[in-house]
């Protein structure tokens, strides 16, 4: 499946350096036929009211109209990244978080979530020997609320802490790295010397224990060195913010979905089927994609996700080569495919995927088969999961500590009952407690499975070649 997806990304992406460097030679005067496209996705009700206009919304009306449609892919990573409106890169960006915002995540909803990650980092720190030096790594840290809990959970490590004191955070978003120093106090320890300067500037992390932890921002996960410390990583809601590519089984074979303008309505977009073969499709069709669509309605629909592939090929390739281990944990499903799982969230609702592009976050389900087989085929990495999170959470003793809470002579009753509503959250199958999911990758040295998991867990590697 990553070798399809990059094929077709890579294909989508040379067609579209060679259009922009036509345009940017030549006068144009051309209007877009959309007589063939097929209507499709979803559909807005009757009596919605009108979205306001956005600033992305305008600009991705005038990519549209100059460009043709959109693919999914394409328009769900500027809503997502765009660098000035795109959902987690504009001003104010911490504010999705939380009650206040548009959704809650696990380490938002209880500190207990977030001390069970750090017990599975002191964990694997013992399986890995107890190194001297150990990296820990969050990626995609929200507004820094899992990172604090970490690390005021492994205090109680001292030896762990001071070995893991080089934290390191991948954050693309200038407005997110803002809220997660604020939340996690961070103070400059080291000042870059000019504004390009290649050492990366500190920053002390000094309220968590006197532990001399130091904290690098990065944007992506290749700025971090490969110079032989292991890796202690964890994503937490960060498989399903990958971008995907969206297909429909038709009686003429698959057709890309893609995003047009609409006619009318309360959306300013609709989805449409290309009316022929994209360079994505056609490479969706040589990977035998029958085999793996599923029905969805009267449809079949395959979304592929190639980011979310690369970024655990790349994770399971660093703990590998280094020794480490990695978490990942999300909402989606175990094996197959679900079809279309595209959604957007806004105030803790559901709502079009289409409505109010930049203000509204866009998500799929988390494709954990296809992540932990991609992981399992790296040379030197074992893959575990996915468990369901109510599971594992249970095999990493969160009962045994809420109770250890719960007798605290200073607690409240008001205290006593928000730590039971959000343990019941975390754990009920009809609400988090099976919908989300967690896949462990460590280095295949391991005698033992990583805490949390067991034997029966492990993802069989692939046969060689």
């Amino acid at each position: 499946m990553l070798k399809l997806a990059t094929v077709a990304a890579r294909r989508l992406a040379a067609r579209h350096h060679r259009c922009m460097r036509q345009l940017s030679s030549k006068e144009f005067d051309f209007t877009v036929d959309r007589t063939g496209l097929g209507k499709v996705g979803y559909e807005s009700s009757p009596s919605a009211v009108q979205a306001p206009e956005t600033p992305l919304g305008l600009e991705l009306g005038s990519q549209i109209l100059a460009r043709g449609p959109l693919s999914v892919y394409e328009y769900m990573r500027q809503c997502l990244l765009h660098p000035r409106h795109g959902y987690y890169a504009r001003s104010g960006a911490e504010r999705n978080f939380g009650a206040g915002g548009d959704f809650v995540t696990a380490p938002e909803l209880s500190q207990l979530f977030g001390e069970l990650v750090g017990v599975w980092f002191v964990s694997e720190w013992v399986r890995l020997g107890e190194p001297e030096k150990v990296r820990l790594v969050e990626v995609g840290p929200g507004r820094g609320t899992l990172l604090g809990d970490v690390l005021r959970a492994t205090a109680a490590w001292p030896k762990f802490r001071r070995a893991a004191s080089d934290v390191r955070l991948v954050e693309p978003s200038a407005s997110l790295r803002l809220a997660q120093r604020r939340t996690l106090g961070a103070r400059p320890a080291t000042h870059a010397q000019k504004p390009d300067a290649e050492t990366p500037v500190t920053w002390a992390l000094d309220g968590f224990g006197d532990f001399g932890t130091r904290a690098t921002w990065h944007e992506s996960l290749d700025e971090i060195d490969d110079d032989g410390v292991a890796t202690l990583l964890v994503g937490q809601e960060v498989l399903d913010a990958f971008p995907a590519y969206q297909f429909v089984k038709t009686d003429n074979g698959w057709r890309e979905k893609l995003v047009d303008l609409a006619d009318a309505g309360p959306d300013r977009f609709r989805f449409v089927l290309a009316p022929s073969p994209t360079p994505a499709s056609r490479a969706l069709a040589a990977a035998d994609a029958p085999s793996l669509a599923t029905k969805d309605g009267e449809a079949e629909t395959l979304e592929v996700a190639p980011g979310a592939l690369a970024f655990v090929d790349a994770v399971a390739a660093k703990v590998a080569k280094a020794g480490g281990a990695a978490l990942f944990v999300d909402y989606g499903y175990a094996r197959g495919q679900r079809g279309d799982t595209l959604r957007g969230f806004r105030r803790h609702a559901q709502v079009s995927p289409l409505r109010e592009p930049g203000l509204v976050d866009l998500t799929v389900d988390a494709d954990f088969g296809a992540c932990g087989d991609r992981a399992a085929a790296v040379d030197g990495a074992a893959a575990f999961g996915a468990v369901d999170q109510g599971e594992w959470l249970q095999r990493m003793g969160i009962v045994p500590r809420l109770e250890a809470l719960l007798n605290l002579d200073d607690i409240t009753e008001s205290q006593v009952e928000d730590l039971i509503s959000a343990c019941e959250r975390l754990l009920d199958p009809e609400q988090m407690g099976e919908r989300y999911k967690v896949l462990a990758v460590v280095d295949a040295g391991a005698p033992e499975p990583p805490a949390g998991f067991v034997p029966g867990d492990r993802v069989p590697a692939p046969p060689p070649t």
